[in-house]
């Protein structure tokens, strides 16, 4: 129990030290690579964007349909809320268990931060592709781990220092993860980074470059 705890405690110390020039601190995503038909998913998390919940359905083996929302109260002076829906396609599971996934959605949020006098609110569009391991057997527990990269076109529209602050800004977010557990109720662990374009780190929308989270998800359906 007390290595969850100093976990947790770590994870709380890196997720909240953020650097005092940005101005948006990106979103974490969903990462759920499914079964079968019908199987959902429910997860509650922690993590730079604040506290977070999402969820998706498998329509069918190979469609799905996600949503991922989060709230970030006032750290240091930033706040945020943001949320995303997204449409997944992926492929069968071959037999090593391995699938790769397609995702397109669209978020939007907003946020404020007082150092800065910084307000604002954005749309994102994205693309994400991920590889992932599903269900692996792990003695008596079940294993899932992913890694992938999503793609960000977003536009932010607001004022820094009563000043207009307006961008369009493509953003690439490379990321790793797993989750281990029972066959229906699991820990998960996600990083990444977060990279603008080159040439563009310090101009208009300074994006945090570092992202992550922690929590619990559930797995809803019968799982193998």
């Amino acid at each position: 129990m007390k290595r969850y705890v100093y976990l947790i405690g770590a994870c709380y110390t890196l997720y909240s030290c953020k650097a005092p020039s940005y101005s948006y601190v990106p979103a974490t995503m969903n990462t759920t690579a499914y079964s079968h038909g019908g199987e959902g998913q429910l997860g509650l998390v922690f993590g730079s964007p604040g506290f977070a919940g999402k969820g998706g359905i498998a329509v069918t083996r190979n469609i799905n349909v996600n949503a991922w929302a989060a709230t970030l109260p006032s750290d240091s002076g930033y706040s945020s809320k943001e949320s995303e829906y997204s449409i997944g396609v992926q492929t069968n599971e071959n037999k090593n268990r391995e699938v790769t996934s397609f995702w397109v959605g669209l978020g939007n949020g907003s946020n404020k931060k007082v150092r800065t006098d910084l307000s604002g609110h954005f749309n994102r569009l994205f693309l994400q592709i991920q590889q992932s391991v599903i269900n692996n057997p792990l003695g008596n527990a079940r294993f899932d781990g992913f890694f992938g990269i999503r793609v960000n076109y977003l536009d932010y529209t607001g004022t820094r220092q009563d000043k207009p602050l307006n961008d369009i800004l493509y953003y690439y977010e490379p990321y790793l993860g797993f989750n281990v557990g029972s066959k229906n109720v699991r820990f998960e662990f996600l990083t990444g980074l977060a990279i603008k374009n080159t040439g563009e780190w310090s101009h208009g929308v300074q994006v945090w470059p570092w992202f992550g989270h922690i929590g619990v998800i559930g797995k809803l359906g019968k799982i193998q």
